[in-house]
Parts: C-alpha cells; structure tokens; sequence
C-alpha cells in the first residue's frame, strides 16, 4: 500500500550531544550533569560511560557523508552548553562554538538540513550546583547561552528549538527523580517548570528579535493518552494525565496558559502561587513550531486514591519492545491530529519516533532489524494519513540516526539507531532498516 508524502516533507534522523558525542573534556568541555553522576554514581547510569560511546566528536565529518548516502534531508542534533559555558556564566569556550560550526558547516556542504537543540538532557554542572532551574539567574543563564549560539551559529541553521523534551528535564527531574536533579517536590517542580517557561518564552522572543533565516520552536514529548474504559470517570482521568504530562507544555508553548484541568485540579492549585498564570500569559511568545516525540502511547483509569485521581497502566494486549515502549501506531495519528484540532495552524514535526532491542551478542544478526522496519512502515503509514486529512505535518526524525547512550534507562544495552555502533572499535554497519528508510526517502513514500 502506498503511502504518500509531501515533496518538501523533512525526512530525518536525530540523536543528541550527550548521548553521541563522546570526548567529555576534550575541546575546553567543561563537567555536564551525567557526567557527575557518572564520576560519582556511575550505578545510576547502569555504568554506561558517556566517554565510550560512538565519538561522534571526532567522527563527524564521516558520519554526514554517510547520513548523505542514506537520504537525509535533515539531521537533529544538540549543543552541549558545557562546550559553550564549561565553568560560569561568563567564560565563552572558543573552541566549542568552532566545532559546532564545522558540524553545521558539513552538514550543509551536502544539503543536509540542520536543526539544533539548546537543552537536551544534559546541562553543564554549574548550572545545578547554583540551584538548576530554581535559580532565578537561571533565565538570564540560558537567554545569553542562547544569544552566543545565535550570534555565531544563526545564520546557518534553520530550525532551532529551546528545550527537548521537559515534560521528564524539567518536570519529572523535580516530581519524581526520574531524571537529574532527581528531585521528588511537586512545587518545586511547578516554579522550575514555570522558570522553563519564562526562559523558553524569552529565547524565542530574543531569536525573533535577531531577524534570523530560521525558525524556532520546542520538543514536547506527547503521549496518546486513552481510558480504560468508557466510564466518565476513567474518561476524565485520561484527560487529566494528557493536560498533566502533555498539556502542560502545549497548551503553555502554544497557547501562553495553563491547562484549564490543571489549574482547576486542587492537588496542583494548592502548591502552585496565584501570579504564575498572569505572569506566563503576559511574557507569552508565540513560536514558529512544535517538535512531538512520539514513543508510547498510555492508559488511565480512575483511582480515588491516587492525588490526581488517575493511575497510568500498561495495556497488556499491545505488545511492547525491550525499552518498554508500547508499539501503538495509530497513537501517532491520534497525536498529530489532537494537535491540529487543538492548535490549529501549527506547523509540526515528528522529532522522535524509535523502536529498540537489547543487544544479544551477535553482531550480524543484530543488523538484521526487521522489526525496526515494520516499526517504521507503520509509524509512517499514520503521519502519510494525518498529513491527507489536513494536518500540517512538516517532517519525520527517526531515533537514533546511530546506537546511542540511553543514559540512564538503557546505557549501552539498548539498540534504537539504523546504524549499529561498535562501541570498541567505533566502527559504523548500517542495519537493514537504513536501507529500508534509504528507499523511503529516495520515494517519497
């Protein structure tokens, strides 16, 4: 069956500085979160050393011609701040802005569209050590970080997005530890996330401002949120976990409020300050697009003893890959579609979107990835189809362009990339969904 795609539709591959990267103090880097907890709790990070990973630092230039060879129109990447302010908010790393710049230079040299992250996962450890996103100083930090990658990168980039992910960077990083700081105070979380917020809004506003060639925009991870059965209860519980872990980033990036549930649900108004909605409407900023990592879909029932009144379930009748993720594609279209109803206008891209396997020992059977294929075929199926019903879908990354450090929830266990990595050797082998995505690309369908 045919699924057809817009000529111009971005078809990419993303993956992120902390987890390609490689060479931690190469380059006048200076110590990023995971790196500390590496160095101090590597058992956290199930031992995976960001040093070892694929040194894409240093293998770069080869890793675009091959992203070439495969098709890609655009490559998703990050700037670890660390490279750019390694010890203050003062101090400009030369050096790393040098090598951000030859990267971005490869990758248009063989039209390869660049789109670059400012904060993906990893932030530089001064940051946390003067207080992280609780730090009122923490907006003025980022703004100027930003304003550096603009003054030098800016006119060679055209998507930029200000924060990958904050549902889990910033909000689940203060509610329940799952990522650095690892703190577990809904408060704290709700002024840290607000702080985001603010941060986010002024970028925008300061990009804007610059009369860059670009756009720029944010990465919300979204997941189709479904009831576990038809009973108002469960019903609105599924809708109270959607506006909680989604809404609260798109209706705040897309819209300048708070999700009405949310600011109605007494759990999270007891803890959040009168100002904060006044004060995130006044500063909104619109931006040009909005990023949807795309994994998982998730199931909610009612549960009066939960502080929210929902709890999430896995559906057991759906069958998951080893990461846990489960394999829902439709939950992609729902998604899009949710989006272009709810935001109408806004331009969207699929950010993220990638099965794994863990690894077994074998390197050529594990190249032969038929699943990844079907993964894929199917995921894409479902952005063809929102894209002839209306919806402004503008292009698709695939995670990872390469095997990666899943950080803290996989290391070096997980397989996600179309290309598999000899962490030893460095050596790249493509697997065969790079040749499936190859012919994808090359026919635009």
């Amino acid at each position: 069956m045919r699924f057809p795609f817009p000529e111009d539709f971005l078809f990419g591959a993303a993956s992120s500085a902390c987890q390609l990267e490689s060479a931690p103090t190469e380059g006048g880097k200076g110590v990023t979160n995971y790196d500390y907890i590496f160095e101090h709790e590597p058992e956290k990070m199930r031992n995976a050393d960001p040093a070892k990973s694929a040194d894409f630092y240093h293998l770069y230039r080869k890793d675009i011609q091959d992203m070439k060879k495969l098709g890609l129109k655009a490559f998703r990447f990050s700037i670890a701040w660390a490279r750019i302010y390694p010890n203050g908010p003062e101090e400009v790393c030369q050096a790393g802005l040098d090598y951000y710049s030859d990267m971005i230079d490869a990758l248009n040299e063989v039209g390869i569209t660049p789109y670059f992250d400012l904060y993906h996962c990893c932030i530089p450890q001064w940051v946390l050590d003067l207080g992280g996103l609780l730090n009122p100083d923490f907006s003025d930090w980022f703004v100027n970080y930003a304003k550096t990658c603009f003054e030098a990168l800016g006119q060679k980039v055209a998507y930029w997005t200000t924060v990958n992910e904050p549902n889990i960077n910033c909000m689940s990083a203060y509610v329940n530890g799952n990522a650095i700081p690892s703190v577990k105070d809904q408060a704290q979380a709700i002024l840290g996330c607000h702080n985001m917020l603010l941060t986010h809004y002024r970028v925008v506003k300061l990009y804007k401002s610059m009369n860059l060639p670009g756009k720029i925009g944010a990465v919300i991870h979204v997941e189709p949120t479904y009831s576990l059965s038809n009973d108002p209860k469960d019903k609105e519980a599924a809708d109270r976990y959607f506006a909680y872990y989604s809404g609260w980033w798109l209706d705040t990036m897309l819209k300048g409020e708070y999700p009405k549930l949310m600011l109605e649900e007494p759990y999270i108004a007891e803890k959040m300050p009168e100002n904060l909605p006044k004060e995130l409407a006044e500063a909104f900023e619109p931006m040009d697009f909005v990023g949807i990592n795309l994994y998982n879909p998730n199931y909610a029932r009612y549960d009066e003893n939960e502080p929210m009144r929902y709890k999430t379930f896995i559906n057991e009748k759906i069958p998951r890959d080893d990461y846990g993720f489960m394999y829902y594609p439709q939950g992609l279209y729902d998604a899009v579609m949710y989006i272009h109803r709810t935001y109408p206008g806004i331009p969207m891209m699929i950010t993220e979107n990638g099965i794994s396997k863990k690894k077994w020992g074998n390197y050529e059977e594990e190249r032969k990835d038929e699943y990844r294929i079907d993964y894929m075929r199917e995921h894409l199926r479902e952005a063809s189809r929102a894209i002839s019903a209306g919806a402004p879908l503008k292009g698709y990354f695939c995670w990872s362009v390469m095997d990666t450090n899943e950080l803290r929830s996989g290391g070096y266990e997980q397989m996600f990339g179309l290309t598999q990595v000899n962490y030893e050797t460095k050596e790249r082998f493509p697997r065969d969904s790079w040749y499936y995505y190859q012919k994808v690309i090359v026919n635009c369908e």
